[in-house]
């Protein structure tokens, strides 16, 4: 008998159990085990209940949910900035995994970023190799690992001193990113380094998250900015490598502040220089996931993600 797999958007009423989902799926991955949800109610909110709220929030038609015979097996995240489809978060309950959930919900997605008019489309997968190869048969093509590294708080503030001090720059008010030249330097840079325009999230690392940044500058310009606080470190673009390197400072000193459990970094392996510095300082590569796109693109090698779902 045939497996009937519906998808549809997700009410933004019902994000309670797939973020249940979502964390007990990510705790069960290779590298990923720390971040095992805690009991009782006093527990920590987790970046992907936070994600998860922004993303239904601003990208509503994006946040898919994947049913067989009305029971849930399946949803992703896809959402588009500029004309890039970020397709991420593809989480599958195992029950469920040796059917065709995934690809439903991949072609779902992807014809949801051609409405939109998306020409490119970008995916980051955590240590699935069944989940590539079905983005393979999609278009979508490897092109490099992204690391999660963890460096202890001490040596993530000792570092960041260092680096930042290679280049001119200063800690930003959130007024300042959200109105005049912080805000057009922003979306510059981005466009720059990223090829696309991401200004409601730029709101939601300040506002939500509640994250420091920084802005540095490379010659009479500003050629990066960076982002950090408790114990996340970004996300940072910049458009010169050295840029990059010293907004990596600025953005390890931000995500050493309150870092209670060490400062967790998802930095792209071609950013070198970043990996290079983080393990040299006793930097600890948990996991290894890796970056999938429709067409090879250049500018993550001056990048730090802000996260899995929203990269």
């Amino acid at each position: 008998m045939a497996v009937r797999i519906r998808v549809q958007a997700v009410s933004r009423a019902n994000l309670g159990p797939l973020v249940e989902m979502a964390e007990h799926l990510r705790a069960a991955l290779p590298g990923w085990q720390d971040t095992t949800p805690g009991e009782g109610r006093g527990r920590p909110v987790s970046d992907l209940a936070f994600d998860f709220a922004h993303l239904a929030h601003h990208d509503g038609d994006g946040f898919l949910v994947a049913t067989v015979d009305d029971t849930v097996a399946g949803f992703c995240t896809a959402f588009v900035r500029s004309r890039t489809l970020s397709l991420t978060g593809i989480w599958i309950l195992p029950e469920f995994q040796d059917r065709p959930v995934a690809a439903s919900l991949i072609r779902r997605a992807l014809a949801y970023g051609d409405r939109a008019g998306a020409v490119e489309a970008c995916s980051l997968v955590l240590g699935d190799a069944e989940l590539e190869g079905e983005l393979f048969r999609f278009g979508l093509r490897p092109r490099f690992p992204v690391y999660r590294l963890r460096l202890a708080a001490a040596a993530a503030k000792a570092l960041g001193s260092e680096l930042a001090r290679l280049l001119p720059g200063a800690k930003s008010s959130e007024e300042t990113i959200r109105r005049g030249s912080g805000r057009s330097d922003t979306e510059r840079i981005d466009r720059l380094a990223r090829g696309l325009s991401r200004p409601m999230d730029h709101e939601y690392w300040l506002a939500e998250r509640g994250l420091g940044a920084a802005l540095v500058r490379d010659g009479n310009r500003v050629a990066a900015y960076a982002y950090g606080g408790r114990g996340c470190c970004g996300p940072l673009a910049a458009t010169t490598s050295d840029a990059a390197v010293a907004a990596l400072g600025w953005a390890l000193q931000l995500a050493s502040v309150d870092a209670e459990d060490g400062v967790d970094v998802l930095v792209p392996a071609v950013f070198e220089a970043a990996v290079e510095h983080l393990l040299e300082a006793g930097g600890a590569c948990l996991a290894s996931c890796q970056w999938m796109t429709r067409n090879p693109a250049g500018g993550l090698e001056r990048c730090l993600l802000a996260s899995t779902t929203i990269p």
